[in-house]
């Protein structure tokens, strides 16, 4: 019974130690109205949009993000970010 509970320990132990380490990546869009289509009105709701996105990101544990693009509707603005948790380390590691 013994060698038992030590084999089931030890695979668990494998198990833990051996698995692979995965970033998480999400993207996400946030959406902000516009007042009207002058340049200042799209400036600050894309301002609103990157500071919502970035707090939300924050707020999930990602420690990364970058915009991916934004796009001027008619009655609105629309900001598109990733946001990964995957250290600097991983880059420099993944692009060697």
């Amino acid at each position: 019974m013994r060698t038992l509970a030590w084999l089931t320990a030890a695979s668990l132990a494998l198990c833990v130690a051996a698995s692979p380490v995965s970033a998480r990546v999400v993207r996400m869009e946030t959406k902000v109205a516009l007042e009207d289509q002058s340049e200042p009105s799209i400036r600050q709701a894309l301002s609103e949009a990157f500071q919502t996105s970035v707090r939300g990101a924050i707020a999930m544990g990602f420690s990364r993000v970058w915009v991916d693009g934004a796009r001027v509707l008619p009655d609105a603005v629309v900001l598109a970010m990733v946001a990964t948790d995957e250290d600097d380390d991983a880059d420099e590691a993944r692009d060697q």
